[in-house]
């Protein structure tokens, strides 16, 4: 038998139980990039505060959010979901978020009971754009905005959708001029 590394790779991973999630955010039409952040923010290796904590890194002047005023630690969960700042931009988009389940989980069930063409794509480029206005606010003092959001939602969207076959185009286009 001839040795290649996807045989040994079918043979160690071949029970291996993976979240649909993964597949979902591989096989979107999504850059790379936002795919690579996508997969840390789903491993919770994504560096939020809690997370450089947890590398005994010094987060000044806390682990406290700075999208919100709620004094809540930033890990994944709130600065994704539970933060009041995440929770307006996902209303804005019709994303209803069960508490209950892990990340995975959760994505895996809003995809499947979602009205909304190409979630995973819209998923993506939401918590994108999330991550880079809590950038933008420690890095450069800038001042995060649902309106800023949504604008710059709306450009990546316009600009990942470049890269989705035309037959879907229509009804994204159409379910993004509906947001406001």
């Amino acid at each position: 038998h001839l040795f290649t590394s996807r045989r040994y790779y079918n043979l160690v991973y071949q029970y291996l139980q993976v979240s649909p999630v993964f597949k979902m955010m591989w096989k979107s039409k999504c850059t790379q990039r936002i795919k690579f952040f996508a997969w840390l923010l789903l491993v919770d290796r994504l560096n939020t505060r809690v997370m450089l904590q947890r590398r005994h890194f010094q987060v000044q002047p806390n682990s406290h959010c700075v999208m919100c005023t709620s004094a809540v630690e930033e890990d994944i969960e709130h600065l994704f979901f539970s933060c009041p700042f995440a929770g307006s931009c996902w209303n804005k988009l019709g994303v209803l978020w069960l508490s209950a389940v892990n990340v995975q989980d959760r994505i895996v069930h809003a995809a499947r009971n979602s009205n909304i063409p190409l979630f995973i794509e819209v998923f993506l480029i939401a918590t994108w754009e999330i991550w880079n206005l809590r950038n933008a606010k420690i890095f450069y003092n800038g001042r995060p905005t649902l309106r800023l959001w949504l604008n710059n939602f709306k450009q990546q969207a316009q600009l990942q959708l470049l890269r989705v076959r035309e037959i879907h185009t229509p009804s994204f286009v159409q379910w993004l001029d509906t947001i406001t």
